[in-house]
């Protein structure tokens, strides 16, 4: 096993019971609702991300939904262009349509997405989904360490981890443990 199959593996388990390494508060909702559609590529998704006014319409939608009007107004560009990057965007999975509830006869447009991820490895890989900084702190700490020894208690709800490190980083990693430590019995 490599050690990426070895992250992969423990960071994706979805059968473990909640605790440390699974994030208990996350939301249950299908992950297929905020997936990057199989027909999408990452090139078209960055593509759509360098465009300034993608990712104005993204974060205003992300913020309540909003009709085309509303979304030229906000964006300062013509409807046609939104409708142009509406249209992109929700091939991408990244938007949908969906309908306010005081007037159901305007069509508003939400982002279904909390973010996306972009990882650097033998290739380049986009991931769309649910934002969790814990999971993506631990593939960043994995990804500099070299684990040699990895297992799991369940009963005790516990991680025994054996990694080798370079000399910096163990200086860095008992900094940062000693001010967590310090600041936590304050």
């Amino acid at each position: 096993m490599t050690r990426r199959d070895l992250v992969d593996n423990v960071l994706s388990s979805s059968d473990d019971p909640d605790g440390p390494l699974t994030d208990e508060t996350k939301d249950v909702t299908s992950s297929e609702s905020t997936d990057v559609p199989p027909e999408s590529n990452d090139d078209e998704l960055l593509d759509a991300l360098g465009d300034s006014v993608s990712r104005e319409v993204l974060l205003a939608c992300k913020q309540s939904p909003m009709t085309a009007e509303e979304l030229a107004e906000n964006c300062s560009v013509s409807e046609s262009t939104i409708y142009r990057r509406l249209e992109t965007l929700s091939s991408l999975g990244l938007i949908e349509r969906s309908q306010r509830v005081g007037s159901p006869s305007k069509t508003c447009y939400e982002t279904v997405v909390d973010g996306l991820s972009i990882h650097l490895g033998d290739d380049l890989r986009v991931e769309a989904g649910a934002s969790n900084y814990v999971v993506d702190s631990m593939r960043t700490l994995l990804a500099a360490i070299d684990v040699h020894q990895l297992s799991y208690d369940r009963e005790e709800n516990s991680v025994d981890v054996r990694f080798g490190l370079a000399p910096h980083l163990l200086d860095a990693l008992v900094e940062l443990y000693i001010r967590d430590t310090t600041t936590r019995d304050q």
